[in-house]
């Protein structure tokens, strides 16, 4: 089974923290739990079906565009 999720990768930015009458509370930054969320919610849809048995490979691969910020200089 080979399953492409068509969603551009996020860098997992650094927990954020507030303080709370109950202490510490640490949540991920908007647009990384944005990513998250989609990103799962593209996988619920893939196997909703299909229940998963035996052992199990997963294989990444992933590819996004080339950041502008990159020499385009060769050495």
């Amino acid at each position: 089974m080979k399953i492409i999720f068509n969603i551009e990768p996020v860098e997992q930015a650094r927990p954020r923290a507030t303080k709370t009458w109950k202490g510490i509370r640490l949540y991920d930054p908007k647009k990384v739990s944005t990513y998250k969320k989609q990103l799962g919610m593209m996988c619920k849809s893939q196997y909703k079906d299909k229940p998963l048995t035996g052992p199990l490979i997963v294989s990444l691969k992933f590819y996004r565009q080339v950041q502008s910020s990159v020499s385009k200089k060769r050495a």
